[in-house]
């Protein structure tokens, strides 16, 4: 398939941050949830950031004069579809699915060029939580140090009620599911709760995975980038989450500084065997079947006694990645010496301010809304002078 090799051709997004919630699916008959549609509809734009000169972003619709305001600002290079030039480009979706290949065909592109249903077979098993479980036991044993456990797969309620009697404290998760949705939290609600919900997810799913509930001091993760069987390490994402686990922003600075305080935290140098260890997992697990971007999700937890513990395989997100965003804005729009944090968040009824003070078309210091005006999400990026 052409989106297996190196890509040569100019891409087209398309943001569908929903994809993971159609991979459960598994069919191109999927009706996203109404929150889904509106954060689809309101990052529509944010291509425009992470993507390269020449590309464009697939939209329908578009505000015109804040798209006019931004490339007058920051000089963008990535254009607006035109909605009949597919040959021009190649597809790229922030997920694939065969809800997100119905959309490339309404849009013009041969279905040769698209992932058939073998290989997006193969991807959605790929993006299942136990792949990261696997990932981890590939790597503990080369690592020098203890990592946390993988999580175990469950398929019935009566295990999942046994093992609950012998580990009280777990976090129970949906196979598919993205930005902390579909987990369950023990801790926060009665057994017989855990096992109505989890009995729900074990119908549609088949199985839950359940790893052990940690205090959580940071969550960050590893970026990697897939291409004619090989995977390389595209840099670290340090992000923030509420009390639920869904994503809400990430620190805007060079990875160097994400490292300083990570460091703070967790020895920073046996980072890099398990970003080694990893990336070896990747390329025999996954490489051979998969080329483009994607996060493993970390976080550092402090036990008991005070000491603190890498859980390296939390999650593997098999697309692209707020955090990938977010290490293009630091690389491409944040001016060397500033840095700051880039947030999702659900918009209220005032317009987010903009103030951004701008030079050499890079961010220096203040606020600014990176979508148009309108959406009831609003992606949102504040920067400081160091």
């Amino acid at each position: 398939m052409r989106y297996l090799c190196q890509v040569i051709m100019a891409r087209l997004h398309l943001f569908n941050p929903e994809n993971d919630i159609a991979l459960a699916v598994g069919s191109d008959n999927f009706t996203a949830p109404k929150a889904a549609i509106a954060l689809r509809s309101a990052g529509a734009t944010m291509p425009l950031w992470y993507g390269d000169p020449g590309d464009a972003v697939l939209t329908y619709g578009i505000n015109a004069r804040w798209l006019n305001e931004v490339r007058e600002r920051f000089g963008c290079g990535v254009t607006v579809f035109d909605h009949r030039s597919a040959d021009d480009f190649d597809p790229a979706p922030w997920g694939w699915s065969a809800a997100v290949r119905k959309d490339f065909l309404r849009e013009g592109f041969d279905v040769r060029r698209l992932p058939d249903d073998d290989l997006l077979s193969r991807l959605r098993l790929l993006s299942h939580r136990r792949t990261a479980s696997e990932i981890n036991r590939m790597i503990a044993p080369s690592l020098g140090f203890a990592i946390a456990p993988p999580a175990i797969e469950i398929g019935s309620v009566s295990d999942l009620s046994r093992y609950l009697a012998d580990n009280p404290d777990v976090i129970i998760k949906s196979p598919w599911s993205s930005s902390g949705r579909g987990l369950i939290d023990t801790r926060r609600i009665s057994a017989p709760e855990a096992l109505r919900r989890s009995q729900g997810i074990i119908r549609r799913q088949g199985s839950v995975m359940v790893e052990t509930a940690y205090e959580r001091v940071a969550d960050f993760a590893m970026l990697f980038e897939c291409s004619g069987g090989r995977c390389r390490q595209a840099g670290l994402s340090l992000f923030t989450a509420d009390s639920a686990g869904a994503y809400t922003g990430n620190i805007l600075a060079p990875d160097s500084r994400l490292l300083e305080r990570l460091d703070s935290l967790y020895p920073a140098d046996r980072l890099t065997p398990v970003g080694d260890a990893i990336r070896n997992a990747i390329e025999k697990l996954i490489a051979p079947t998969y080329s483009g971007p994607l996060g493993v999700d970390m976080l550092i937890a402090r036990l008991s006694d005070g000491s603190a513990l890498l859980d390296a395989t939390v999650e593997l997100n098999l697309r692209m990645t707020m955090g990938f965003v977010a290490h293009r804005l630091t690389e491409t729009w944040i001016a060397p010496g500033s840095e700051g944090t880039f947030t999702v968040t659900p918009q209220n009824d005032s317009p987010a301010p903009d103030n951004m003070i701008v030079e050499n078309r890079r961010m220096v210091s203040g606020r600014i809304a990176l979508t148009p005006p309108g959406g009831l999400f609003r992606f949102a990026a504040d920067v400081r002078a160091l």
